[in-house]
């Protein structure tokens, strides 16, 4: 007969050991040199997000075309010499900052390390590409602007920073037809070429590689990357009202109420944290239990706060049919007042603590999960400690708190509601 596993308690997350170095060029370079398999990360930070330019599906575009030639190698080399090695290259473009990442066996990762350098710091962004990149792009915008959920959260970007504000959404069919090689050439001039903001390297390092890595990456000119961009909020011209976005032919709508949050250094911002879980944050949330498996109007709700430079915000989202989208509404809100008026008791708060502890030990798992944690903190001015912080409030936390905070923050009228599909 086999036995039941023991729940073991949570009392802290362990880091690993990082090593800051500044670079002779002023590029911070951070190392966690751990991990049992012969594998390394290296990701290099830009400052080339999305909010960083009035277009924002130019950034994307830069990012994406990274790799896809150079003065030395046309993609299809690139793309040989990657794949020969095993080794995986990707890029990504955040709100904030863009990136490129490598992954490499680590014995491999010197060879790659020229061509890396020169993917991000020598592209050419080939007319042929840039076409068929507008021409992909152009058809999956088309299909995605269709549904109820991307309607939804564009409205509410638009809703808490305005069209025009930093990151806010106006994206249209238009901007991919604005796209063209100038315009990314001079992007990526100003924002990429010579402008590493920093460089995380994790994963099984050693003390050559690493040697390798400073050699490398402090030997390249850099220059400060153009810091203008859209202010962070624009012309905000949405009451907080209902907001409806009429559908085509659809029975599915999307719903969500969202405002701003708070900054990660307020004194609420932890119970806001805990609260966004109790509320609609995992399996067993009070949103889930009501609209999923009580009345069975969604497959899904939840609720989360999205943390990101300059700003933060508060967002719950549900998908329905839209028979159901009044009585989905009015039971969200009893969800709110019942938060607002009777204690969380012991046993839902001891299982939602237990889950936040176990989701933060799964973002501590391995050197490249905790690089990840280690950029997004240096990249978005989060204090690097917030982890350990959070686990000393859920180890004191009180129901009281959790009904108070849900007091001051789930009032009806602080949220704009946006319903897409009517």
């Amino acid at each position: 007969m086999n036995a039941v596993p023991t729940i073991s308690k949570i009392d802290k997350v362990d880091f690993l050991a990082v090593e800051e170095i500044e670079l002779r060029n002023g590029i911070m370079l951070y190392v966690i040199d751990a991990g049992e398999q012969p594998v390394c990360k290296i990701d290099v930070v830009f400052n080339a997000g999305t909010s960083n330019h009035e277009n924002r599906v130019l950034p994307s575009a830069v990012n994406a075309l990274l790799n896809d030639g150079t003065s030395k190698h046309s993609a299809g080399q690139i793309a040989d010499i990657i794949d020969g090695k095993g080794a995986f290259f990707m890029s990504a473009c955040h709100m904030d900052y863009g990136i490129t990442t490598l992954f490499s066996l680590s014995r491999f990762a010197r060879d790659l390390l020229p061509l890396f350098i020169e993917i991000f710091n020598d592209a050419i962004f080939p007319e042929d590409e840039i076409e068929l990149y507008k021409t992909r792009m152009k058809q999956q915008f088309l299909i995605q602007v269709q549904r109820v959920n991307v309607q939804s959260n564009q409205a509410l970007l638009n809703a808490l920073y305005g069209k025009d504000g930093a990151y806010g959404d106006p994206t249209s069919i238009a901007d991919y037809d604005g796209l063209s090689r100038d315009k990314l050439v001079d992007f990526y001039k100003a924002n990429v070429q010579g402008a590493p903001q920093m460089v995380f390297a994790s994963g099984k390092i050693g003390e050559e590689l690493k040697a390798l890595i400073v050699q490398t990456f402090g030997s390249l000119k850099v220059k400060q990357p153009e810091k203008a961009g859209p202010a962070i909020f624009g012309k905000v011209t949405s009451t907080k009202e209902l907001i409806e976005i009429p559908g085509k032919n659809t029975n599915q709508v999307s719903m969500r109420f969202g405002k701003l949050a708070l900054s990660h250094d307020h004194p609420d911002f932890w119970n806001l944290s805990l609260l966004s879980t109790v509320l609609g944050g995992y399996f067993g949330s009070r949103l889930n239990k009501v609209l999923r498996e009580e009345k069975g109007l969604t497959y899904g709700v939840h609720a989360y706060i999205t943390q990101l430079k300059n700003s933060a915000f508060f967002n719950i989202h549900s998908e329905l049919n839209r028979d159901n989208r009044d009585e989905a509404y009015e039971a969200t809100l009893s969800v709110f007042e019942g938060l607002q008026s009777k204690l969380v008791e012991k046993e839902e708060l001891e299982m939602v603590v237990r889950y936040i502890k176990g989701s933060l030990l799964q973002s501590f798992d391995g050197p490249f999960a905790q690089s990840n944690y280690l950029l997004t903190s240096q990249v978005l001015g989060l204090d690097q400690n917030r982890a350990h912080r959070y686990f000393d409030f859920l180890n004191i936390v009180k129901p009281e708190e959790i009904m108070a905070t849900a007091q001051n923050y789930l009032n009806e009228n602080s949220f704009y509601k946006i319903i897409a599909g009517v």
